[in-house]
């Protein structure tokens, strides 16, 4: 395998009013366990950025690597910096912890972006926003970028695509593709979270009705 799996859940949490949103239920399990099971398919390896790996101590039972913030308080972009340093495969797949939907589809699919076309970040470009924490990068190249920008005090995670080739994979692109763009979907606020909590009832009572209505067949 080419890619190495990293999730950053270094963060405040702020938005959460300080629920820690990797450990966060959805379908059964923690954002998280999600997360490493589907990274799991297709990665070499899981990096999990984070400052205290204790947290995850019986949660996660694959083979993780932990790693602290060598600059903390400074975004995602300090939290590539700590798994790049590590990373042993020429590409990553890197996802906010706060990422339920993750698509393994959709990773190879940037994947193969990266690789045909040289790229050094390719990501998602959907509802009008760069999509770069479900994204695939080349990190021994980005590291020095990465870390002359946050020497510099430029912590800016949207900056780091003016310092290097990037591929933006549209909305027409991935229906194309017949990839459901659920994989963008993050969950920041309490707010957030009941909603994708009542859109997972929804699914589930439809489920169960379909299953009611085959058996009364």
């Amino acid at each position: 395998m080419t890619l190495t799996g990293v999730i950053l859940a270094g963060g405040r949490n702020s938005r959460m009013k300080g629920a820690n949103k990797a450990l966060l239920q959805y379908e059964g399990e923690r954002f998280i366990e999600r997360q490493v099971r589907v990274m799991s398919t297709i990665c070499a390896s899981i990096i999990v950025v984070t400052p205290d790996p204790t947290i995850y101590n019986g949660l996660l039972t694959n083979p993780i690597l932990y790693v602290p913030d060598v600059y903390p308080g400074c975004g995602p972009l300090s939290g590539m910096h700590a798994a790049f340093r590590i990373v042993k495969t020429k590409y990553a797949w890197v996802v906010g912890c706060d990422y339920p939907a993750i698509s393994a589809m959709a990773a190879q699919w940037m994947l193969r972006c990266a690789q045909e076309g040289d790229y050094d970040v390719v990501l998602p470009v959907a509802e009008g926003n760069h999509q770069m924490l479900h994204a695939v990068y080349r990190p021994l190249v980005l590291l020095p970028i990465i870390t002359e920008r946050l020497e510099t005090g430029r912590h800016r995670l949207s900056g780091l695509l003016e310092s290097c080739r990037w591929h933006g994979v549209v909305e027409t692109d991935w229906r194309q593709a017949n990839i459901p763009l659920d994989f963008i979907k993050d969950v920041d606020t309490p707010a957030q979270y009941k909603s994708l909590l009542r859109g997972c009832e929804f699914h589930l009572e439809k489920k169960e009705e379909r299953i009611r209505v085959r058996s009364e067949i």
